[in-house]
């Protein structure tokens, strides 16, 4: 082997040990994030069913309500986080559901932040490999692997959810007014759509259900581009799903 190859096998060992520490460093982290992630989303939907049962329970007493819910209730919820409160507006679950997912956002770039760094990884991996197998370093080329392996998993890694948060709107929806449904949303007043929205907006019948509700926010995209959290709620599965097929399409064209 030459001077030259030498060099080159070294610069190389050098950045596969740099590449293994920072895997090192960015595994621990990204798991807390994503746990982090997990904690949030189920304070959040404990704050949305609370707000739910607020609305559900109005005007009955302890012991009513734990026979009708079951003893459970108390295991789950603090009585005074459930009990009606005076001119409780019945679409706070609502109000809950946007500033949750905001937050989740939030937490959610975080999460992305390690994953991006994941993949540039991923991407120098690929030519170490590429470089030590065509130098015959065998045990190099399954270090690399092993490694690659590793951060294939982390790229994948994704926080686990107890529950779906646009299940939680839809099965205690309370039908609303126009008004009402404007009033929750943050519409989009760019000049470009103006005409647009205007022409949705005029289209919103009186009286507001689940399914109208869906078609003005998913399928019209009422809501502003940045602040677009009841799209994103009716989106999630969906948009979770392509973000897990494109990683996998990343991958395959990187064989």
């Amino acid at each position: 082997m030459s001077d030259k190859q030498m060099t080159t096998i070294t610069t190389w060992n050098k950045r596969l040990k740099k590449v293994y520490r920072e895997v090192k460093e960015i595994e621990p982290l990204l798991t807390a994030a994503i746990k982090q992630y997990e904690s949030m989303y189920s304070h959040g939907v404990k704050k949305i069913m609370q707000a739910n049962l607020k609305e559900v329970i109005t005007g009955v007493s302890k012991e009513e309500a734990v026979k009708f819910l079951g003893p459970k209730l108390l295991e789950v919820f603090e009585w005074d986080n459930v009990l009606p409160v005076e001119k409780y507006r019945k679409f706070n679950a609502l109000v809950w559901a946007k500033r949750i997912q905001r937050e989740l956002n939030q937490q959610d770039e975080v999460i992305r932040y390690y994953r991006n760094r994941l993949w540039k990884i991923h991407s120098l991996l690929e030519k170490l490999e590429e470089a030590y197998r065509k130098n015959y370093e065998k045990k190099k080329v399954r270090k690399v692997f092993e490694l690659m392996h590793q951060v294939t998993y982390l790229i994948f890694l994704r926080p686990k959810r107890v529950s779906d948060i646009a299940k939680l709107i839809e099965l205690s929806f309370f039908p609303m007014s126009k008004n009402e449904f404007l009033s929750l949303l943050s519409i989009d007043h760019s000049r470009e759509r103006a005409e647009e929205v205007k022409s949705h907006i005029d289209s919103i019948p009186k009286q507001v259900d689940f399914n109208t509700f869906c078609h003005f926010v998913h399928d019209w995209v009422l809501e502003d581009e940045n602040n677009d959290l009841f799209f994103i709620i009716l989106s999630h599965t969906n948009v979770e799903a392509a973000v897990q097929r494109y990683d996998k399409y990343k991958l395959d064209q990187a064989k």
